[in-house]
């Protein structure tokens, strides 16, 4: 019990903060603390608990008590500089967005988009119906599915604004966004149809300067959950089953789909393994933060925020720059290989170490310090802007494809690995040249 008591009251500093933002009638669900709460609050406290017995046994109540500590004054810190840091000073200080919205770009933008988005779903069925890897020049194009997404929210924004509704817009929008959301579901990729409902919902709301009512933030949430959980159990039941995907067989298994494996999904439910197997968590993202405790730097180096480089990398593709190293990634495997209760190799990949497993590979307190109050004044400073220019269709359209990132760069195992892997080169240009065409080209006002 005595180690589990940051955990609790990491868990109670949130539910404080919702109670009290409630109750002041303040409480912003596009706001991102609370995706980052919803991140924070399954590793550092759903995980936490479930996988406190193993815990203790892998990495010895110390070192548990240690790391659950960490994680309560971590998210107090983030806190602090989220609420009382320069965030929406800087805000402030940042220009002004376009007022303008021209619905000439929105007419030629968005079925390109969709055309590009729905054919790197295609490769990646395939590819994954092949079994082979792909050519470097098939992995740049897989790396551009949201661009689908930029589309729907554009449609959506465009349909939406209340000084001229264009209903037809709306719907196409919804539309696009809707497939996105299946299409990933048949793909069994679960944070794109996850990404999919938060987008959605947030670029259908904030045109009208509205916020979702509860009942329809549980709904959303519901959706959410299913979409994951389908998600996760249909990769799963074609794995099991060695088959290809087919349209028939995943309706059927939508129809037949059993939604307490929800709770397997957000870890409410431990897994199921099989006989003479070594039951081991470190691949969750609890157990890759202890790993990275128990083991930087004491028996691997720190990275000292190298990984961080590839905020820059990432905009040259393989295909110009072959020998591109994965900045950080050296000191992430040797980590693993250095501390993994399995047998670990230099190619080992895949599971992800949460956003405290990542700061204390970068430079453990100290660098949790640095890389949460960089992240809190970021996401703040961010959130302050929207306040300010909410009224901007590019700000909505913005917003609407940023906002869930504070929930992504919680349970990965980089903080900017939402930068590298989802914005950076796939949302953030479309939005680039919004900016300038609405800021430059004289169109009309919304």
């Amino acid at each position: 019990m005595g180690d589990l008591a940051f955990v609790y009251a990491t868990a109670a500093l949130m539910v404080g903060l919702f109670l009290a933002q409630v109750v002041r009638k303040r409480f912003d669900p596009f706001a991102p603390v609370w995706l980052f709460f919803v991140g924070f609050v399954q590793i550092y406290v759903v995980q936490a608990i479930n996988y406190h017995e193993w815990a203790v046994q892998s990495r010895g109540a110390e070192l548990v008590g240690e790391a659950n500590f960490r994680s309560f004054w971590a998210l107090a810190w983030f806190l602090i500089a989220y609420f009382f840091g320069p965030g929406r000073l800087l805000a402030r200080a940042l220009p002004g967005p376009p007022e303008r919205w021209s619905i000439g770009p929105v007419n030629v933008l968005s079925p390109l988009l969709i055309v590009w988005g729905l054919t790197c779903a295609g490769l990646v069925l395939r590819g994954s119906d092949e079994g082979h890897e792909a050519s470097p020049e098939a992995s740049l194009l897989l790396s551009f599915p949201l661009v689908m997404l930029v589309a729907g929210v554009m449609l959506i924004v465009t349909g939406r604004q209340i000084a001229r509704p264009r209903p037809a817009y709306t719907a196409a929008g919804v539309a696009v966004v809707a497939l996105y959301m299946l299409i990933w579901m048949f793909n069994g990729k679960r944070s794109h149809s996850l990404v999919a409902v938060l987008v959605g919902v947030c670029s259908f709301y904030v045109p009208r300067l509205r916020r979702p009512s509860y009942p329809v933030l549980v709904m959303t949430a519901l959706t959410g959950a299913m979409a994951v959980g389908i998600s996760i159990g249909w990769r799963y039941y074609t794995d099991a089953h060695q088959s290809h995907r087919s349209y028939a067989k995943f309706v059927d298994f939508v129809l037949t789909f059993d939604p307490s494996t929800i709770l397997e999904s957000v870890n409410m439910k431990e897994r199921d393994f099989k006989a003479n197997v070594k039951v081991t968590y470190e691949t969750e993202e609890y157990g890759g933060f202890l790993l990275m405790m128990a083991t930087v730097p004491l028996r691997s180096d720190y990275d000292y925020g190298v990984n961080y480089l590839r905020v820059f990398s990432t905009y040259i593709p393989r295909i110009v720059w072959t020998e591109k190293p994965i900045y950080g990634r050296e000191q992430w495997v040797s980590a693993w290989i250095a501390g993994s209760e399995m047998k670990r190799d230099l190619y080992f990949t895949g599971p992800a170490i949460g956003i405290l497993g990542a700061t204390q590979l970068n430079g453990g307190a100290i660098g949790t310090l640095v890389v949460l109050g960089v992240v809190a004044t970021f996401l703040s400073a961010a959130y302050g802007y929207f306040r300010l220019h909410a009224g901007s269709p590019w700000v909505q359209v913005w917003y609407s494809l940023f906002y869930y990132n504070a929930w992504f760069m919680t349970v990965n195992d980089d903080p900017c690995n939402w930068f590298y892997y989802n914005f950076g080169f796939t949302t953030l240009p479309p939005l680039v040249l919004l900016w300038v065409v609405n800021k430059h080209g004289g169109g009309a006002r919304p």
